[in-house]
């Protein structure tokens, strides 16, 4: 795979590495490359370091009872001090465990396994700070948006999430208004996110644009990846 020439490309490798959803042979090449390309190796760290401030905006929670008991087994018994599952995460700076955390933040504790998904976090390219997170399973119709900084909503003003496809215009997904906003995909989300690498979230007038694509600024943007 000829990565090098293709900023796209490296961009989504770096952001999929980072998040934990690029597994198997595919994590072990781009490990390898890292090893070689100290540019990739950089990028992959800044997404590490973007994503873990997410475990700031988690509760702390504690694991089931059967989790703890699959960990004293592979360690012989000798897990036998309990800490906070979160705060532990959000020590560690691993794709895996911010992977983690960007689903927490919108499934249920009671829910045992996680569901083959798509998941962006979308970010302020300024600082850095991850503001939204949004998620849809596979054979849904529906996206939930989570915002992590209620303070980025602006009073008289739209805030209007994108699809940007691959070789096409912007789809509008809706309008974020609220801390938890759940929005209707046009088909499933296979086929509506698929082809997506990446989520953006514009500034409109109060209703959202009025052309179909965005008319005000671009504030936060974030890949969209496959969480399986």
């Amino acid at each position: 795979m000829n990565y090098r020439d293709k900023p796209e490309l490296r961009e989504r490798l770096a952001a999929e590495y980072a998040l934990g959803t690029l597994r198997g042979r595919a994590r072990e090449r781009v490990r390898r490359w890292m090893r070689d390309d100290a540019e990739l190796a950089r990028e992959v760290a800044a997404w590490e370091a973007r994503l873990a401030p997410m475990a700031q905006a988690i509760e702390p929670l504690a694991p089931p009872s059967r989790i703890w008991a699959g960990i004293e087994a592979r360690l012989g018994g000798s897990a036998k001090q309990p800490f906070s599952f979160w705060k532990t995460l959000g020590l560690i700076a691993s794709g895996a465990a911010a992977a983690l955390i960007a689903v927490a933040v919108l499934l249920p504790p009671q829910r045992a396994e996680i569901s083959p998904s798509y998941i962006a976090v979308l970010s302020d390219p300024k600082t850095n700070h991850p503001v939204l997170i949004a998620t849809a399973e596979r054979g849904e119709t529906v996206l939930r948006v989570n915002t992590l900084d209620p303070a980025i909503h602006v009073v008289g003003r739209s805030l209007e999430l994108w699809a940007l496809p691959r070789g096409a215009q912007p789809r509008s997904l809706g309008l974020v208004s609220d801390q938890k906003t759940t929005l209707r995909l046009a088909a499933a989300a296979d086929q509506s996110l698929g082809d997506v690498p990446a989520l953006a979230v514009s500034l409109e007038p109060q209703g959202g644009s009025p052309t179909g694509q965005p008319t005000g600024p671009v504030l936060y943007t974030g890949p969209c990846v496959k969480y399986w």
